[in-house]
């Protein structure tokens, strides 16, 4: 980087640090990230204990075996009647009541019937009726234990961590779109701020069209990497302090940030060429609105359906694959093969649209008093 490229960079970031608007994304991202890590350490666990009223003689052991229940600990309290039972649970000390009846079916009285205490006890009560009428037939009940056992299938998770993975490929997903929809306005912005009040022919006098535009996207770039090392340092606090990362979400935010960070400077390069196309600070977001729109679909398509076939394409495209690769990497979606084209396919295209947009900067910026067109320019 030449000199006077660095002098852009560092007028970009004085001025980028100036504005409200940045330390505002900056803020809203910590934020947001922070409440990520704090707020399900805040809420209140899942009860784990029950309250279960039972009505009538105990005489084929439902007691003992809902109490012998560990998740939720159960807690059987008997009482005389279904009035009584209706009262406890309508007064909150009882969550459900099991009814036993004399040569009958139990029943069970509850508010919900979907809740999944209901399920457990309900099992647990029929297993314990159908204990009952065998042991009566005289069968023994050691044997039909064992029998089961040895039917019951195991069961293996696929993937553990998949849950926790497409959690955090969301929330990347979301901080990337917000970061380049905003950054990329941004940079429209000052470009035809510069251009309306003449800054930009001062500035020409003295720094080359390249290092100009070259400087205006590393440096708002500069501004971009700041407001992610803002939302990873909550989350690197969290884990550093005893969390656990789902497996391979490490590595997806790390080889993510190669997307990120070519996908930025393709945007913001596009963005500060099309800025210097107008002749109104007012004019700047409709000329950017295209990107916007790419954007957009990017970002809708990694989070419903970045797994698809259509997913795969978009994470080839240079144009979307910012948004839509560090999705399917994190989701295990696609293979290496197709990351490797995929990156390869953005990285050639900063380079050619870095040399395009040059040229359109260079022709646009000192046309001053209309808006212009590509064709114009190029």
């Amino acid at each position: 980087m030449d000199r006077t490229t660095w002098l852009v960079v560092e007028r970009e970031v004085r001025e980028a640090l100036r504005r409200k608007g940045i330390w505002a994304l900056i803020a809203l991202v910590f934020l947001g990230a922070t409440a990520v890590v704090v707020v399900p350490e805040l809420l209140p666990d899942r009860d784990a204990t029950a309250d279960v009223a039972l009505v009538g003689d105990d005489t084929i052991g439902v007691t003992e075996a809902l109490e012998d229940v560990a998740d939720p600990e159960i807690t059987v309290t008997p009482v005389d009647d279904r009035d009584a039972a209706s009262v406890a649970i309508e007064d909150g000390d009882a969550d459900l009541a099991v009814l036993l009846h004399d040569d009958e079916v139990p029943e069970l009285l509850v508010e919900d019937e979907s809740g999944e205490l209901v399920t457990i006890v309900r099992e647990v009560v029929t297993n314990r009726v159908a204990a009952t009428q065998l042991a009566n037939e005289g069968i023994d009940l050691d044997d039909v234990a064992a029998t089961f056992a040895a039917a019951s299938p195991e069961i293996s998770l696929l993937d553990a961590q998949q849950a926790g993975r497409e959690g955090g490929a969301f929330a990347l997903t979301i901080v990337l779109y917000l970061v380049t929809v905003i950054l990329t306005a941004q940079v429209a912005s000052a470009v035809a701020v510069e251009k309306s009040n003449r800054v930009s022919e001062v500035l020409l006098a003295i720094v080359p069209p390249r290092s100009m535009l070259a400087g205006k996207v590393i440096g708002i770039a500069a501004i971009g990497m700041l407001t992610l090392i803002a939302g990873a340092l909550p989350v690197l606090a969290r884990f550093v302090l005893g969390g656990d990362l789902p497996d391979g979400l490490g590595r997806t935010i790390i080889v993510s940030a190669a997307w990120f960070i070519s996908g930025l400077v393709l945007y913001l390069t596009i963005a500060g060429a099309l800025g210097a196309l107008v002749a109104r600070q007012e004019e700047a977001g409709a000329v950017v609105t295209p990107l916007t729109m790419l954007l957009v679909a990017g970002y809708i398509v990694a989070i419903s359906s970045g797994d698809s076939v259509l997913g795969l394409v978009l994470g080839i495209f240079p144009l979307t694959s910012p948004m839509v690769a560090p999705y399917r990497i994190a989701v295990g979606a696609g293979t290496t093969a197709e990351y490797v084209v995929s990156l390869v396919v953005l990285i050639a295209t900063v380079m050619v649209v870095g040399r395009l947009s040059v040229v359109v900067f260079r022709r646009g910026i000192v046309r001053t008093g209309e808006r212009l067109k590509l064709r114009d320019v190029l």
